[in-house]
């Protein structure tokens, strides 16, 4: 029977939900989410760890996790911010990293701006944060001004039963199983009187207005020192996040995998890439 503890983490401002997998005097390694998901992404992979203890957050407005203050937009600097005090909460100096699409990309920017604190490095259809051209900055700032004015009296639109939430998730831009709906669900959904609606922050959905640029990436990847495994699904993104910055690795040993971008919540692929977590130990 697989372990799992469910608690809060205080960090100045916030408090982050998160789920611990595994053996909790096992090798710590902290697990971070992809965009609109939350920390139950990690279940299928900790099926399979021995000797593990799996740290899972949900990220900010994700999940269970506070969401941020609502004149507060969403960076994702901001979340590489949320895990340096997660770790600092957990007396953890240094740790071993498993991120899954925009995860991966946090894991990666902390790992290159605290590369002292990073023990090893699992990227999981992710590696860093989509970037623009430098020309074209100005005038997506300009259009996200425009985008966010119009969104900021946006609601969400509630489903009628949770099996029409399930079937939304199931049949998402990147689909998942029942399975795997249902487990993400589980932090994912509250049910209101209008019906269920998500509990992600609604802002989530709000266009950066500011972003990264090429060699700004590139920096960062540059200044990763742990070794990284870098996860590609046959059905997955890896062209525009991951395919770009390979080379501007210290050591990668990249695999290819059967499946889509959220392959870790396949039993198969999941129970491989646990096999390597579990070498770690």
């Amino acid at each position: 029977m697989l372990k799992k503890v469910s608690f809060d983490i205080h960090i100045p401002g916030y408090t982050i939900a998160a789920i611990e997998y595994g053996d909790p005097d096992g090798t710590p390694v902290v697990a971070l989410h992809g965009w609109l998901d939350n920390a139950a992404s990690f279940y299928c992979l900790a099926q399979s760890f021995k000797r593990i203890r799996l740290i899972a957050i949900d990220l900010v407005g994700h999940g269970r996790s506070d969401h941020r203050p609502d004149v507060m937009p969403y960076y994702i600097w901001d979340n590489v911010t949320d895990l340096c005090a997660v770790l600092d909460a957990l007396s953890l100096k240094k740790v071993s990293l498993v991120g899954h699409s925009m995860g991966a990309s946090i894991a990666m920017l902390f790992a290159g701006a605290f590369p002292e604190r990073v023990e090893r490095l699992m990227l999981i259809e992710g590696l860093a944060p989509l970037f623009y051209e430098e020309e074209q900055l100005p005038q997506l700032f300009a259009d996200a001004v425009i985008k966010r004015n119009k969104m900021v009296s946006k609601t969400l639109r509630p489903y009628s039963t949770y099996e029409d939430a399930i079937q939304a998730r199931i049949n998402g831009r990147w689909p998942v199983s029942r399975e795997a709906a249902e487990a993400l669900l589980e932090r994912g959904l509250s049910k209101t009187e209008r019906g269920y609606i998500w509990s992600n922050d609604p802002k989530l959905m709000m266009p950066s207005l500011v972003r990264f640029s090429f060699s700004q990436i590139s920096s960062f990847v540059k200044s990763v020192r742990s070794e990284a495994i870098v996860i590609r699904g046959s059905n997955g993104a890896a062209d525009s996040i991951i395919n770009p910055w390979l080379g501007d690795f210290y050591h990668a040993e990249v695999i290819d995998m059967e499946g889509g971008h959220h392959l870790h919540l396949e039993p198969h692929p999941a129970t491989l890439l646990a096999e390597r977590i579990n070498q770690w130990a």
